[in-house]
């Protein structure tokens, strides 16, 4: 897993991935946002078995320096056995204020509901919070049967909240 973060400028993807490329590796996953002016990317990378983390990071560090970033090289998590548990989307619109996502989270991780992808914004003038989530739901648990636990919070939040069947990704 190779972490990169730093204020963002054009050419960032294409160096981290040019120097992985160079050493025969592969990327099997890669996330990355624009937050503010910062630029943050983790990608998933198989690699040769003698190309060790050490190494990567030696061949990365040049471009720590040339890109301002901060990259970190730490060994992945195994793969989850088993087939892969059934996934929702989580919608949250409303009227911005503190408070929002955390009710929410929290709401997820008692119910032992798992975060998978998260995205949040505030737009428009008056300011309104946009949140999207995909979560995996614990075996037993149905996209309503998590609709029904989040709507409380939604009403204590006074935002608009839905919950609908998240399909495997199509880009």
């Amino acid at each position: 897993m190779i972490n990169a973060v730093g204020n963002d400028r054009p050419g960032i993807v294409a160096a981290l991935t040019d120097a992985m490329f160079q050493v025969g590796g592969n990327l099997t996953d890669c996330r990355a946002a624009l937050l503010r002016g910062s630029f943050a990317m983790v990608l998933a990378v198989s690699v040769h078995d003698d190309v060790e983390n050490v190494r990567l990071s030696e061949i990365l560090a040049p471009l720590e320096e040339r890109l301002g970033l901060v990259i970190s090289v730490t060994d992945a998590a195994p793969a989850p056995a088993g087939p892969r548990p059934e996934r929702a989307m989580v919608s949250v619109y409303g009227a911005d204020h503190p408070g929002i996502l955390n009710a929410v989270a929290g709401t997820l991780a008692d119910r032992a509901v798992n975060v998978v992808d998260l995205s949040s914004r505030v737009v428009g003038e008056p300011p309104i919070y946009v949140v999207g989530i995909e979560v995996e739901l614990p075996h037993g648990v149905t996209g309503a049967d998590l609709d029904a636990l989040l709507q409380p919070v939604a009403s204590e939040q006074a935002v608009d909240l839905s919950v609908t069947s998240a399909d495997d990704e199509v880009m």
